[in-house]
């Protein structure tokens, strides 16, 4: 992985492209409002910022926001007409809601954009197997200053069922052909109905979308009843009510329902990112480190999740967590300032796939070994013990069955993550759970798989 890394903010920012599936972006019109915020093109702040829309509450009958100061109704988004009003509390409902349609289609192989001829073999192949293969461009395409950054992958798929049967369907053709198939969702047809915001007086009604704003400048919009701990290995435990900088338009998902989605510049959404993924108190460099990381993952997974939602990202793991405003500190804010418009670059070009983790246990793993795909040498497992120690002598060969135990009995104190007060109790822990209990935690996950 290159040390170096690619400004991409401000004036350097010289164009962006981004494909995916059948959702085309165009500019808004009032025929379709659906169409742009369902493809995965990147809007800009007039900085030349990236303007990232994350999901802050879906499959919701009902959302209700407000600012103290006021609220901006805009049907037509930014730039748009605004409602007047002097109401501080909106309610949004829908009106004949009708679901999209989703298709998913069996990924049985991937090429780089590039590779036309291996996309034609392989969709070739697939006829000659009794299918009738298509094929899909995932992922992004920056132009940055002369440098090229390009995430798209073109996936030849197979055989497209009903969502929610792409599992099932891939399983299947994985076991018959002997390949690792990927389920790939294709939106066919976008949802429709009619949005109906209403505060005080005041009811406001347009097709697909509206957006909202707080009155007074750099203000925050306060949502209520957002889910909190969702997503990833965590169930939703809870809801509260969250502030978010930017506006939030509240349109329909796939499903007919409605969603929150909150417009926020980049650099606001990391000063509320960093923080909660690492601690403030922590050295200036590594706080500058989780902040280019964080940069990183966030672009280079724009474009390639999500595909059939009216976003580019969630608010939960399977993204990144995002709590709104309010999370900030100046420590953490002050190191998204820092590096702004860095990213890590993969030897020979290209986003490095910058994970992290809040603990490794001692030992980082091999990106292969828990996703699958070809090894990635940035992303190799290293062992976490400050040099030195005995623990660092021992397993500098990595950790095998014949070492493990040895590895799990060696002291704390030895690992870095081990170091701080934040870290105590992640390195080494155990919980107990009854058999029934975790029948009662699967099944309202998973209310079709059993008992455990």
């Amino acid at each position: 992985m290159s040390r170096a890394s690619l400004a991409i903010g401000g004036a350097l920012l010289v164009g962006l492209a981004s494909i995916v599936g059948g959702a085309i972006a165009d500019e808004t019109s009032t025929g379709d409002k659906l169409r742009i915020l369902y493809s995965k093109r990147f809007n800009f702040t007039d900085d030349g910022l990236p303007l990232i829309t994350i999901e802050i509450a879906s499959e919701r009958s009902e959302v209700t926001l407000s600012n103290d100061a006021g609220v901006e109704v805009r049907p037509d988004g930014e730039g748009g007409a605004v409602i007047g009003s002097d109401a501080t509390t909106w309610t949004i409902r829908v009106e004949d809601a009708r679901p999209g349609e989703v298709k998913e289609w069996t990924v049985v192989e991937s090429f780089g954009p590039d590779d036309r001829a291996g996309v034609d073999d392989a969709i070739a192949r697939w006829k000659k197997r009794g299918h009738d293969p298509h094929s899909f461009e995932v992922g992004t395409l920056f132009g940055v200053d002369g440098e090229v950054i390009d995430s798209r992958q073109v996936l030849v798929a197979v055989d497209p069922v009903a969502a929610p049967g792409g599992a099932a369907r891939a399983a299947a053709i994985g076991k018959k052909f002997g390949v690792a198939p990927t389920v790939h969702a294709e939106l066919v047809r976008r949802p429709s109905g009619t949005i109906v915001a209403r505060g005080g007086d005041t009811v406001v009604k347009n097709p697909s979308v509206i957006w909202f704003a707080p009155i007074d400048d750099g203000g925050t919009l306060t949502v209520a009843d957002v889910d909190v701990g969702a997503g990833g290995s965590q169930r939703v435990t809870a809801r509260e009510t969250r502030r978010y900088f930017g506006s939030v338009y509240v349109t329909l998902g796939s499903d007919g329902q409605l969603v929150a989605v909150n417009a926020v510049p980049e650099d606001r959404f990391l000063a509320g990112l960093v923080p909660a993924e690492m601690y403030p108190e922590a050295a200036d460099e590594a706080l500058d480190a989780q902040a280019i990381a964080a940069r990183t993952e966030l672009l280079q997974k724009v474009g390639t999740r999500h595909l059939t939602d009216p976003y580019l990202l969630c608010s939960d793991q399977h993204c990144q967590v995002y709590a709104g405003a309010g999370h900030e500190h100046a420590r953490t804010t002050r190191a998204v300032e820092r590096t702004r418009g860095r990213v890590l670059l993969r030897d020979g070009g290209g986003l490095a796939d910058a994970r992290y983790s809040a603990s490794c246990g001692g030992h980082s793993e091999n990106n292969d070994a828990i996703w699958g795909g070809d090894p990635d040498p940035s992303l190799r497992g290293a062992l976490d013990a400050r040099p030195g120690t005995k623990t660092a002598k021992k397993f500098t060969d990595g950790i095998t069955a014949d070492n493990i135990d040895a590895f799990l009995a060696a002291p704390q104190s030895d690992f870095w993550e081990s170091k701080t007060k934040w870290a105590k109790g992640r390195l080494r822990w155990s919980e107990k759970r009854t058999a029934k209990e975790l029948d009662a935690l699967v099944a309202s996950a998973y209310p079709n798989l059993g008992s455990v």
